[in-house]
């Protein structure tokens, strides 16, 4: 790395990184507001997005023609098929196609938040292309403005020293291994756009209206959205001199926040008599029926959603939704590995001051309501996509691979990049990778 007069060697390992504390989001310097967005922040995302794209794409059309698929598995046969209708793409093609349906008996389209086929519904509108293509331009717009956001928020939240952290933070992005979900027919992507974005916008100070909209946005992607609560009741309470004020603020603010789960809501209660039918719809999704509460928490409390996974003895043993069988390319086995990494970049982040209140808040959150809300029922399943939206955990990869010796950074972006290509393979050859 080139050496920087902005930055000083760190006490822990003496590796030049950057110097600038963590800090509350929106105690940023004082000209943030008029500050645009950077030209290398939009480099360092565009690049990051098309060479590890490029990966997604290489393993996927390798897996499209070479990998078998499962038995009672149909192999699409156009190429863009592969990737956007394998698994939830289908049922967003489907609401795309022919709007929302419900049974409280079966799996239903209700269980899919609104925000991501609504915007791929205006694209095929305006556009006539195929829902098919439709749901991938979304998904890899959304992922490209992701990054390139993402790539300007951690310069602005840690200064101009953060060269450096800026890039290895992206790519830290770019790389994770669940990450190919963002360039499938998954609303993961968005849900992450929106999330950075309404970061950014906290950190840039911007109107408080406007950051509860894009929250609102978020909660209209999937329910983890309203996670985004937690850092905004921070950010309005620690921006408020008169802290009565900042309640009020908060008590105003809170509703609009909510604005997209309060109108799916109000659509599904019109559509169908129940505002709770994404609810429902979401409980007929599971891998071994939901036990007692009382049951259910004691069995969290001792982690046996994560043991039960690698438990030849029980229903959740991984080797019961692995196609090839194979272990260490197997994201049923590996979910409860992700889950666990990211509580401990989480841990790590925070007590290392490298996350701020409102970051580690936040990916606490995410990471609690996944474990919690359906971990049980699922049997981990999942788990590894949804830890690739905790986007503090790449900030915390980025101090990590800034300090560390290059070679060993390039190792794990490596081996990272490997898990990647493979995943996206699998996918594309319709094996279980949920």
């Amino acid at each position: 790395m080139t050496p920087n007069p902005d930055r000083q060697s760190s006490e822990s390992d003496g590796h030049d990184v950057p110097v600038r504390p963590a800090r509350w989001a929106g105690e940023s310097c004082p000209h943030a507001g008029s500050q645009s967005l950077p030209l290398p922040s939009l480099r360092i995302g565009v690049a990051c997005y098309g060479l590890t794209t490029c990966l997604v794409l290489v393993g996927a059309y390798l897996g499209h023609g070479l990998v078998v698929s499962p038995p009672g598995e149909v192999k699409p046969n156009r190429f863009c098929d592969c990737l956007a209708i394998n698994w939830d793409g289908r049922w967003y093609r489907e609401i795309v196609r022919d709007g929302y349906s419900f049974n409280p008996q079966t799996n239903s389209s209700a269980a899919f938040f609104p925000a991501y086929p609504a915007l791929t519904r205006l694209v095929t509108k305006t556009t006539q292309i195929s829902p098919e293509i439709a749901l991938l331009i979304v998904s890899h717009s959304c992922l490209a403005g992701a990054l390139v956001l993402l790539a300007a928020y951690v310069r602005l939240r840690f200064g101009s020293a953060s060269g450096d952290l800026s890039a290895f933070s992206v790519l830290a992005a770019g790389v994770f291994p669940t990450t190919f979900f963002f360039r499938m027919g998954y609303s993961e992507s968005l849900f992450l756009l929106c999330a950075v974005l309404a970061f950014y916008l906290m950190e840039r100070r911007a109107p408080l209206w406007l950051v509860a909209v894009v929250i609102g946005l978020t909660t209209a992607c999937r329910i983890p959205g309203v996670c985004l609560l937690c850092p905004f009741a921070l950010h309005v309470w620690r921006s408020s001199d008169d802290k009565r004020a900042g309640v009020r603020k908060l008590l105003v603010l809170s509703p609009l926040a909510c604005w997209g789960i309060a109108a799916f809501m109000l659509y599904t209660w019109h559509r169908f008599g129940d505002p709770l039918a994404f609810v429902k719809a979401q409980s007929t999704w599971h891998a071994r029926l939901s036990p007692s509460w009382s049951h259910k928490l004691y069995c969290l409390a001792i982690f046996e959603p994560l043991r039960s996974v690698f438990d030849s003895s029980s229903v959740a043993y991984w080797k019961i939704r692995t196609y090839h069988q194979m272990a260490v390319f197997s994201l049923p086995a590996f979910n409860p590995l992700y889950f666990v990494l990211g509580l401990v970049l989480v841990a790590v982040g925070a007590c290392r001051r490298w996350l701020s209140p409102m970051e580690w808040s936040f990916a606490g959150a995410l990471l609690f309501i996944g474990y919690v809300g359906r971990g049980y029922e699922m049997c981990m399943l999942s788990s590894g996509r949804f830890v690739a939206v905790v986007f503090p955990i790449y900030l915390v990869l980025g101090q990590l691979l800034v300090r560390c010796p290059p070679p060993l950074a390039c190792a794990f972006l490596a081996l990272s990049s490997v898990f990647l290509t493979i995943y996206s393979a699998l996918f594309a050859a319709g094996q279980f990778l949920i």
